[in-house]
This record gives structure tokens, C-alpha cells and sequence, in this order.
């Protein structure tokens, strides 16, 4: 509270209805005895007012003149003053003022308008006190109301209380939503057998004649939430979901057959199910095993990769008239798929069901002309061509009009490697989605580091973002070490010719060039007696064979079809071969030159190890790659206790040094020329 100044005798005060020295919240009592003490205080202090911090009194404001004869120091508390609330006027003052007259209309409008405020502080305050002596009246009631004592009921017992579902524990330091930080784990153990799922009897029976018993973790996981259930409603909500699963461990098989049963019943041919592969090894391999299910129905299956011509494809995937051509279910490249909606004015996804995105984490790095806004746009269309309604009225039996195939769309997304990108994932515009994890490691709650990133290669968008991804546990890494780059040929043969793996063997190069200098190296090598004869074969020479994207693809078809028969002994690819590829019989995974990232590690070495199997991988890594291999890829969650071996390097004598010089010196004449 400032100091009060001293009021100056000859300036003129408001005056207002109710006495000066009285107060409408006190007693006339209290009143009184103020009174008393402030003529006593105006007697010793000559007349001044001075303000007590006990008190607090009401009263109009008085109307300050712009000068204060007083002085500098009055003319300073002049804003304070405005503020403060002033004490009762002194008889004297009160008559002082009212005898003196305004000197200018200014002061006969600020003297009015005082008077205004003055009148409505008493309004308020004399509400205020009626409404606090009804308040207070009425407390002695309510507590006497309180104090009745009642009756005890007899013969109740407690409501039975649903289960209250388990407080989801929230990181507050991650930046990912929950659904992506906490996913939902599944055992490698968990391998119930497919007549415990709710399958139809022409499924089951085509699952006996492949020779299909039991489901893969991935499999038991996703066929409850996937398949229909007659006890729940068909407007129950249902969840988009996101699968992260080692390769090899069943995925395609988990979606395949929901897909089917679903889709067993249809009566008119449409695409009721996309499913978007990135290569067309895969494309063919998804396509294989859903004819193999799908054997003995009316449901059809076509592709849309690019490998038959435009007009053909188109035949084949869109339903004529009648229905008696098309695809129920289709297997598309994201290149080609944009092409048919573009180009091809019949193809439509306005009754689309179901939408698989397997090997999500290449397809969602990569633009492959926006396939994603184009497949979004194409289910917001609505069901007619014109966008009318039904002809018939479904809203009077309580069901509510779907007004395009996003509102109805199951979405599936699956990969080795997951991506927690949320940005890349917002594309797919998910509806409740849910993570599930197969975990090699015994089902433990995956730890989320969002601090760490990959190695110095990791892709711009995953920088500070986790995938998701483990090895499976029956994978046994060796990590051999090559201080002299130019020799690791050399040191590749020598590990070939003294291990016991004589077919199944898969290489994997950088580059087209590197996969082409290493066969032929390998091939003069062999002429020069460095590879031996294949153990406990009757052949007298290796069948090495080369796979990269300069070639065609009948020859690369060709090559995959002879190493799963074992008559190419050593196939040496690029990243070409290192996704969605079943190779069964793979049991030797070679990285000779070192992947990019984690990612392509996981996706190279997931050629063998498959569906439970054991396999083996060499890991040739050069002294410059040490520091950032083990930062990367030895961090790489993996389900072997014993990790990766480290062996330790090979000695090379002066004979096979001498024989490796001269197949060098024959591969430069061959690609100089005479």
C-alpha cells in the first residue's frame, strides 16, 4: 500500500446518499466508536487523515484537481492515490466541500460520475451482505439435517465390480505414441496347431495336403485377430495392424489365409484384396502360395508386376460384366499398380476389403511414384460411379452407410524390419493400429531407443528411430576379419574350399561388377586346384552362377529355379536377391562386401535360418568397416546366446598367393582384350 497523501481542504468531495461516517457492513455500534477515534485522531494530528491497515472503510472517491498546491512530493502520489480508497470525511471537511462550487464543467462531470461509482459500490456491497447472512443462516440447518441418525439396511450385498483392465505404462521421455512404443510381444514358442483357429474345413484340409500342422509364432498371433468371429458384432471395431517378424517365419501364410476365408463366400468377382510387394520375386512367390490355398475354390488370383504386356494384364485382373474374369485377390509392384489406376479407367479399389503392405519398411522409404497418396485417393471414391446412394434404405436397420472402401479397409503392414517412422506410417492413415513383435528373445519387453541411431550409412529418415527387428535364434554369425582388402578373393576361396558347406552357398556383392569380377576370380580359381572337389559329391567342379539386375530376368528366374535344385552350387547377387526370396535349401549366407545399414544385414542373412531351420553366415569385413560394423550390426538384437564368433584371420602361403596373382592377371586380359 503507498502512502497516503494529505487531502487538500479545498478540493471538492462527492457527495452520496448515505451518511459519510457511516458504513453499511458494520454495526451502528461499531461505527460509532470509529467515529469516535477518528475526530480523536483529527484533534492530536491537526485535522490530517492518515490511513490504518486494519481498517477498511468505503466512501466516494474525491475529485483531485490536475495541480496540488502541497507540492512536488503530493503531485508525485497523485496515481497512487487514485487507487486507494479514501476514509469517512470529518464533518467539517464534508460541509467544506459542498460549499465549494466547480471551477470548470470537467469538474462537474467527474464530480457525477463519482457519485455513479460510489452508489454502485453500495448496491453491491449491500447484496453481498444479504446473501452472506442467508448462507450462514442456513448452515445450523443442513447440519442438524446431517446428524439425523438413519436405519442400517439389511440383507445388500456388494454389485459384482467389472476387472479393471492394466494401467499401460507411458514412457513421458518418448516421442513415439503408445501403440509404437509398447507393442504387443509374441513367444517363438507359441505354436498351436491350425485346427485350434476358427479356419473353414476347405482350408484345414488344403493346409493337411501341404503338409501344414502346426502355426509359426507370426501365424498364431494374427490368425485370432484377423479371422472372423461370429460372437462379436459386425460393426465391432477392428484394429489396423503392424507386424514385425524375422523373415522366414510365416508372414505371408498368416495374412493368405484370413484373406481366403473371408473371401470364400463372395458371389460377384472385384478386387477385394491388394497386396503391394516390392519386387516380383516375391509378387510370384505370394502368388504360388495363395493358389496353393485357394486350390479347389472359385476364387481368383492374378499379378500386376510388369512382366506381361499392359493389355493382357488389364484382361486379367478386371472383372467383365458377368464376372467371369478377374481378380479377387491381386499381387501388385507399387509401379505397376499406379500405371492400372492411372491408365486404366475399369480398375477401381471402391470395393476393397483388405490391403497387405509387405515389406513395408522398402516400399515406405522409397516414392515409387506416390504410390501411397494415389492408393489413398482411390478408396476415398465413393461405391457407384455417380457417388449415389443405396436404392434401399439401411440406415432403418440400424446399420450406417459406408460411403467408401476407407471406412471398411482392413490394412496389414508387415516387415523383417518395422520402421517407427511416424512420419512414413502417417501416410497409411492406420485406424487403432497395433504393433505385434515376434521376439526371438523369449518374449521380453523390447526396449525402444529412440537416442540411438544406425551406422554412418543409416537413411536420412530413420535417423534417431529404432526399427524394430531381430535375428532368430537358430542363425550362426561368424565375423572374419580382412586386413588387406585386395586378398579377400582369395581369402573367400580358402574358407570355401576348407568348409564343410558344399551347396546352398549365397553371396552377396555391392554392386553388379563386384558380383561379376568375384565369379569369374572364383571360376580361375578353381582351374588353378585352390577349390577342392565338393565333398562327398560325384561332380568335379563347383557351379557358380550370377544374379544382379543387369541381367534379365528370365536368366535371374532360371538361376533361382537350378540353386533350389542344387545344380548351382554358389549364386552371387546383389541386394537383388536379399528380400522376400524363399530359398530353402540356403544354408550359407556370405556378406563378402558389407551392407549399408542394419536393415540390409538382417534381410541378407534372413535367406537362410528360415521356418525354424538352422543356418550359417560369414561376414568378410575390412579394417576400415570394424568400428562401424559392431556399432551397427553388432547391436542387432539377436536370439543365439552366443552372438557372432569372431574368428581370427586366415594365413595365406606363397603358393596361393602365387596362383591368386596369376588369375588376376588372366581376369585383366579378359576384360582388356587382345
Amino acid at each position: 500500500m503507498s502512502k497516503k497523501r494529505k487531502r487538500d481542504p479545498e478540493a471538492p468531495a462527492s457527495t452520496v446518499e448515505a451518511p459519510a461516517d457511516s458504513n453499511p457492513i458494520e454495526p451502528p455500534a461499531l461505527q460509532k466508536s470509529k467515529k469516535d477515534k477518528s475526530k480523536a485522531k483529527e484533534r492530536d494530528n491537526g485535522g490530517h487523515e492518515r490511513s490504518d491497515k486494519s481498517e477498511v472503510t468505503f466512501a466516494s472517491l474525491a475529485n483531485v484537481p490536475d495541480t496540488d498546491p502541497a507540492g512536488d512530493e503530493d503531485a508525485a502520489e497523485n496515481v497512487d492515490d487514485s487507487m486507494e480508497v479514501d476514509e469517512p470525511l470529518s464533518s467539517k471537511e464534508t460541509a467544506a466541500g459542498s460549499d465549494s462550487k466547480p471551477n470548470s464543467k470537467k469538474d462537474k462531470k467527474k464530480k457525477r460520475k463519482d457519485e455513479d461509482i460510489s452508489t454502485g459500490h453500495l448496491s453491491i456491497l449491500s447484496k453481498f451482505d444479504k446473501y452472506r447472512a442467508d448462507v450462514l443462516g442456513s448452515i445450523p440447518k443442513a447440519v442438524a439435517k446431517e446428524t439425523v441418525p438413519e436405519e442400517p439396511l439389511q440383507g445388500l450385498h456388494p454389485l459384482p465390480q467389472p476387472v479393471q483392465a492394466p494401467v499401460q505404462k507411458v514412457d513421458p521421455n518418448s516421442v513415439l505414441p503408445s501403440y509404437l512404443s509398447q507393442p504387443t510381444t509374441v513367444s517363438t514358442t507359441q505354436r498351436p496347431p491350425f485346427t485350434s483357429f476358427n479356419l473353414p474345413g476347405l482350408l484345414l484340409d488344403r493346409l493337411q495336403k501341404l503338409e501344414f500342422t502346426n502355426t509359426f509364432p507370426v501365424q498364431s498371433a494374427l490368425l485370432p485377430l484377423l479371422l472372423p468371429d461370429n460372437r462379436l458384432s459386425p460393426s465391432t471395431p477392428k484394429s489396423d495392424l503392424l507386424v514385425s517378424a524375422a523373415t522366414g517365419s510365416g508372414k505371408t501364410l498368416s495374412y493368405l489365409l484370413p484373406i481366403l476365408a473371408n473371401l470364400l463366400n463372395r458371389t460377384v468377382s472385384h478386387t477385394y484384396a491388394l497386396i503391394i510387394v516390392p519386387t516380383h520375386e516375391l509378387a510370384t512367390q505370394v502368388q504360388r502360395t495363395a493358389h496353393s490355398l485357394a486350390s479347389g475354390t472359385s476364387l481368383k488370383v492374378s499379378t500386376a508386376i510388369g512382366t506381361r504386356p499392359f493389355e493382357v494384364e488389364r484382361d486379367h485382373i478386371i472383372a467383365n460384366d458377368v464376372g467371369s474374369t478377374g481378380a479377387d485377390v491381386l499381387i501388385a509392384t507399387p509401379g505397376r499398380l499406379v500405371e492400372h489406376i492411372r491408365n486404366n479407367p475399369r480398375f477401381t479399389l471402391r470395393h476393397l476389403q483388405w490391403l497387405v503392405v509387405d515389406e513395408a519398411d522398402r516400399l515406405l522409404s522409397q516414392s515409387f511414384q506416390d504410390w501411397v497418396d494415389m492408393v489413398g485417393d482411390e478408396l476415398q471414391k465413393p461405391f457407384s460411379a455417380e457417388g449415389e446412394l443405396l436404392s434401399f434404405d439401411i440406415t432403418s436397420m440400424g446399420l450406417r452407410i459406408p460411403r467408401h472402401a476407407a471406412d471398411s479397409v482392413r490394412k496389414i503392414i508387415l516387415s523383417a524390419t518395422m520402421t517407427r517412422d511416424v512420419g512414413r506410417l502417417a501416410g497409411l492413415k492406420l485406424r487403432r493400429p497395433q504393433l505385434i513383435a515376434v521376439d526371438d528373445i523369449s518374449a521380453r519387453e523390447i526396449a525402444m531407443d529412440e537416442s540411438e541411431g544406425g551406422g554412418e550409412d543409416q537413411e536420412k529418415g530413420d535417423i534417431g528411430v529404432k526399427e524394430l527387428n531381430s535375428l532368430p535364434s537358430t542363425l550362426e554369425e561368424h565375423y572374419y576379419p580382412i586386413p588387406n582388402p585386395t586378398h579377400k578373393p582369395l581369402v573367400l576361396a580358402k574358407l570355401l574350399s576348407d568348409s564343410n558347406t558344399t551347396s546352398g552357398i549365397l553371396v552377396f556383392t555391392k554392386s553388379n561388377e563386384s558380383a561379376s569380377r568375384l565369379a569369374r576370380l572364383l571360376e580361375l580359381l578353381y582351374t588353378k586346384k585352390l577349390l577342392k572337389k565338393r565333398k562327398g559329391t560325384t561332380k568335379k567342379s563347383w557351379s557358380i552362377a550370377v544374379s544382379t539386375s543387369d541381367k534379365r530376368k528370365k536368366e535371374i528366374s532360371a538361376n533361382t529355379t537350378k540353386f533350389k535344385a542344387s545344380t548351382i552350387d554358389v549364386l552371387i547377387s546383389t541386394d537383388l536377391m536379399a528380400r522376400g526370396v524363399d530359398l530353402p535349401n540356403a544354408q550359407l549366407v556370405i556378406n563378402y562386401d558389407s551392407p549399408r545399414n542394419e536393415k540390409d544385414y538382417i534381410h541378407r542373412v534372413g535367406r537362410t535360418a528360415r521356418a525354424g531351420n538352422s543356418g550359417i553366415t560369414w561376414s568378410l569385413v575390412e579394417d576400415s568397416e570394424a568400428r562401424w560394423w559392431w556399432t551397427g550390426i553388432g547391436k542387432v538384437r539377436r536370439g543365439n546366446a552366443d552372438g557372432i564368433k569372431k574368428e581370427s584371420g586366415l594365413e595365406l602361403n606363397e603358393e596361393a598367393l602365387q596362383m591368386y596373382e596369376e588369375a588376376l592377371d588372366k581376369l585383366g586380359k579378359e576384360v582388356r582384350g587382345p
